[in-house]
Formats: structure tokens, sequence, C-alpha cells
């Protein structure tokens, strides 16, 4: 007799293979009942969290709200009232089409989902714990739906020991919020937080969305564009080039309001900002496309945040040429005046009637290749730098900068404003600036922490600016720590920060772009322990502190920075793990040439 080999999964079993792909952490399912609410015609959306949504996720809309019958089969695996057929595929302006959603939260948590039809005086309460009906009621309640998901991965231990630390899963709640309230300013939201109000935004202009979301400093930054073909339409707001960061967060592309991350449209915004943005920069954009469903395919990856056109070039043609059209309205594009009419006049007198332009004494019988005229050619070439190719025992100290002559120091070189390069005895080394500079800051970082006395310098003016809600927020998480290091911030309402003492080793230009650097490392900082915060904190300001990729650094300073290198615990590695420097052997080099 012949064993039987392959069996059918239990709907349970298959149910939480199916949350694997739809619910990755509890940023998940805020997003889906967050969808489920919009697609039920909602105009008020209340999501409640507690512990980051590892305890509870609420989510209460005032929608059409459902009947006996179908709050109980919502939780069928493929149940919707979406989709009727496979044509519907290719014509799908809904958000949760799938009806995979609450098959798959209901899977790997416990839910219980309270809900009243339009017109009906009585609703119904389902209760659901790892797909097991625990008990379907009447229930009396409000029109709308209100579902609650409690101890999320209950019963998938290792799922739930993966999760990360609470300030990062609320970031990401806060990230899908954030991205749908973006997508329909005529919905009202509010996002609470263990019982603490995170955001309360009304229906408004979209405009006013983003100014409520991001704080008023970024209003002077928005570029209105739009344009109306007969592919797609295209409207929202770019920034100006002088608002361009280094970690940005505010880079939203939405395809008929709903969210998407598209690398291939990312480099046509780059492109159509050429030459405008500093180096390692990004532009803010909040872009709005809007197109006949037909003409798209949202159905290629679970969590629906990947789309194809069906006419990508076209897309992206229309794209670029919106966002240089805008740049230049706005005369942010350069601009030159060759018009003779609009010439300056200026009036010749007697006294300079006579005044004859200089002339140009040429030597025409300089040779460029004789090497009489250019006594000093070769130090081009020949410099303090030249490598030493003898024989180097094993107990050399490989790193120490070789010079010429006895009395003179090594020259280090700076290779596009990005690397240092040095001679040393066992090669050429080459150095990432940023890298080194942000090892040399994490040491001084964690010695200054560890000083009884903090030293600061008070500002002759205060630096005052704005940051948002979430800034905020992570600027409050960590304000003991920039207080222990000499940074003295007062936070005078919901948004407003004032600095009026730095350390006195501060040497930055621009704190206020410092800070929000520093935020934005600090709360992508994922993969550090979750019991270090002081560790993710130092790392998170030697990064944001360190000179950047694309400074200039005069040769004193290349000198100070080699040296303090090498002086640090750690020369070869960033605190992340990051190498430094390499060294090329002159062996090597010998076999190029």
């Amino acid at each position: 007799m012949i064993a039987q080999v392959i069996k059918i999964l239990p709907d349970s079993v298959a149910n939480q293979i199916a949350a694997g792909e739809v619910v990755q952490r509890p940023a998940s399912v805020v997003k889906e009942l967050m969808e489920n609410s919009i697609d039920a015609f909602a105009s008020h959306i209340q999501v409640h969290v507690l512990d980051a949504g590892k305890t509870s996720i609420q989510v209460i809309d005032d929608g059409c709200g459902m009947s006996e019958v179908d709050a109980r089969l919502a939780f069928e695996r493929h149940a919707t009232s979406k989709i009727n057929d496979a044509n519907d595929l290719f014509a799908i302006a809904t958000f949760g089409f799938r009806g995979e959603a609450l098959a798959s939260i209901a899977s790997v948590a416990q839910v219980e989902l309270t809900t009243r039809k339009e017109g009906e005086e009585i609703g119904s309460r389902v209760e659901i714990h790892g797909s097991k009906l625990i008990r379907q009621e009447s229930a009396v309640c409000k029109q709308g739906t209100s579902i609650t998901v409690k101890n999320l991965f209950f019963n998938i231990p290792a799922r739930r020991r993966f999760l990360k630390s609470d300030a990062l899963e609320f970031k990401h709640i806060v990230d899908e919020f954030i991205r749908i309230a973006l997508a329909h300013p005529n919905i009202s939201f509010v996002l609470t937080h263990n019982q603490n109000e995170i955001y309360n935004l009304g229906p408004t202009t979209l405009k006013q969305r983003i100014i409520h979301i991001f704080g008023k400093h970024i209003s002077s930054e928005l570029l209105d564009m739009s344009v109306n073909t007969s592919i797609i339409s295209i409207h929202g707001f770019i920034g100006k080039p002088s608002s361009a960061r280094k970690k940005n967060n505010m880079q939203y592309f939405f395809v008929n309001n709903r969210f998407i991350k598209h690398p291939f449209l990312y480099r046509v915004i780059l492109n159509a900002y050429d030459q405008l943005l500093l180096p390692e920069t990004t532009p803010i954009y909040f872009i709005y496309f809007s197109c006949d469903p037909q003409f798209i395919d949202v159905n290629i990856h679970p969590t629906k945040t990947e789309i194809k056109f069906e006419d990508e070039r076209a897309v992206s043609q229309i794209l670029e040429a919106t966002i240089k059209q805008t740049l230049g309205k706005t005369n942010i594009l350069p601009h030159i005046e060759f018009d003779n009419e609009s010439a300056i006049h200026l009036p010749i007198s007697e006294e300079n009637k006579n005044i004859q332009p200089p002339k140009i004494s040429i030597n025409t019988n300089y040779n460029p290749f004789n090497r009489t005229h250019s006594p000093q050619w070769k130090n081009f070439f020949e410099t303090k730098n030249t490598l030493d190719r003898q024989n180097s025992s094993e107990n050399e100290q490989l790193f120490q900068p070789l010079p010429t002559d006895e009395n003179e120091t090594n020259t280090i070189l700076q290779i596009k404003n990005k690397y240092l390069v040095v001679g040393v005895k066992s090669g050429l080394m080459i150095i990432d600036q940023h890298r080194a500079h942000e090892r040399i800051l994490y040491d001084m970082l964690i010695k200054r922490y560890t000083q009884e006395v903090v030293y600061t310098e008070k500002l002759i003016f205060p630096e005052t600016f704005e940051l948002n809600k979430h800034e905020i927020l992570l600027l409050k998480e960590i304000l003991p720590y920039l207080h222990r290091i000499g940074f003295r911030i007062t936070l005078t309402s919901e948004y407003t920060v004032i600095i009026d003492e730095v350390p006195s080793y501060w040497h930055e230009g621009n704190i206020e772009q410092t800070i929000r650097i520093f935020l934005s490392f600090y709360e992508d900082l994922e993969n550090l322990p979750q019991n270090e915060p002081l560790e993710r904190f130092v790392i998170s300001m030697a990064k944001s502190m360190s000179i950047k990729s694309g400074t200039s650094l005069n040769t004193e300073e290349r000198q100070q920075l080699f040296d303090e290198l090498f002086l640090t615990s750690n020369p070869q590695y960033t605190p992340e793990g990051k190498k430094i420097f390499e060294i090329i052997p002159i062996e090597n080099i010998d076999k190029l040439m």
C-alpha cells in the first residue's frame, strides 16, 4: 500500500501562511483595517493603539457597516465584496479587494468585530481567536464598524519575538497612517498611542493636510504642479531644491489614491532636478497620479505597494516634463537673458572717453613641451607621497604615513572630495572621509557622555525652528541624552523647538538641519539591540554631525582627520561595522604599471 504524502492543509494553517504575506507587523494590520474603512465610505476614522500594536489595535469608522451574515463571512478566506470575476482584477478601484486581510489577521490574533449597517436598528458582534469562532451575537452599536485586534501573533511566538522595539514598531504604524491620511485629505483621521493623541486631522485641502502632518515650515517649500493628458493626470507638490535633504522622509507617490513605491519614477524625478541639488540630497515630493484602473496592474504584490503601468515610458516622460515646467515657471531653473534692449546703459563722461581696453602680451616663443619653461612640472607627479618600495618586516607599522624626508610630513591627497589617499609602508591607503569622521565623533561622544561635567556655550541668538508631530515625539524620547552631551532644548509649543546652548565642541553651522538629519538616522537604526538606546543615540548623532561626501578639506584638515582616526578605539570600522579604509598593496600597484 502506497502511503499518502500530499495533504490538504487545514484552513487555520492556510490562513497563517497567508498572514505571513499580508500581516508582517502591527503596521500591516493598521493599513488593512484603515483601507477597509475607506472602502466602506467612512468620513471619520479613528485608530487607537496600545504598546505599538502588540497589545491592541482598534480601528473605528462611521462607514456603511455590515449585516449579520456579512460580518461573519468577512472572516472567511477570499471573501470580498470588491470583485465578482477575473475581469474585475483589471479595473480595481478599491483597496481591500483580495479578501485575505481579515481572515489572515484573525488567524494570528484575537479579533472582535462590532458593526451595524445603515438603516438597521441592531448590529452584530463577532469574536474570533486564531481562526476559531468564539461567539457571534446581536449588539447595540453605532452605524459603522469597530474592529479590535489584540495580542498579535499570540499563537506564533517565533513571529512575535521578531518584532522590533515599541518605538520602531510605532514608527511603522505612523508611516502607514500618514500615507493613508495624505491620500484622503477629505476624510477625518485620529491616531492615539497608549491613550495619548498623536494626530487629529480634520477634512481639509491637500496642501493643508501636508502642513498639518509635517509642520508649517514646509509651506514655503512646496511648488504646486498639475497636468492633464489623455494617458494620465498628475497633480500634487514638489519641493524647492533648497529643501532637499540627505535623509528625506517626505517622498510620496500615489496612484488613484493608493500609496506606491516606484524606483524608476524616483530616478525620473532626480533627472528632472539635475544639477539643482547638493550632492547626495533628494527632493521633497507629494505626487498624485490619476488614470483609468484598466491601465494599471495593482495585483503584483501582496502588500499592494507596487504597481505596473501599461505605458510606463509615456508616464515617465510626462512626469519629468511636468516637474521641469514647474521648476521653470517658478524661476528655479537657471535663466540667462541676452536681450540687448534690457542691458544697463552706462554713460561715458569726458574723463573716461579715452580709456582703452588692456592689451594682452603673448610670448610667441613659448613651447609647452619645453621643460625649461616649467621647472616645477615634476612636482605634480613626484609628491611627498612617494611610496617606499623596499621590503618591510611584519613588525613595521603598516598604517604609518610614509614621508620622503625625515624633516617632511606626508601629503594626504583628497579625491572627488570623498576619499583621502595616503602612501603607507604596505601600499596605498584609501580612506572614506565621512566614515572616518563618524568613527572619531562616535568615540568622542561616548567619552563626553560619561564625563561628569558638560561644557556648553550659550548662543547669542537662540535657534528656533519647527518640527512635525512625529519628529517632536522622537525628540522628547531622547531629550535626556541630548541634555547630557550639552544641548539645552526647550519645547515652547506643540511644534516649536528652541535651542539656546550647544556643546563647547560644536562646530556645525546649521543646528536645525543637523537635528533633523539626526532624528531621521535615529529612527532608521533598526538593527541595533532593543536594550541599547544610548548606542543608537550616539551612532545617530555621529552620523548626522560627520562631514559629508563632497566636502572639500584643506591640507591641515586632512592631516588632522587622519591622525585622529588612528587614535580611536577601532579605526578600521564604523560603529555599524562598515569599512573605513582599504589598503592597495604595493605589489598590486606594480602589476598595473
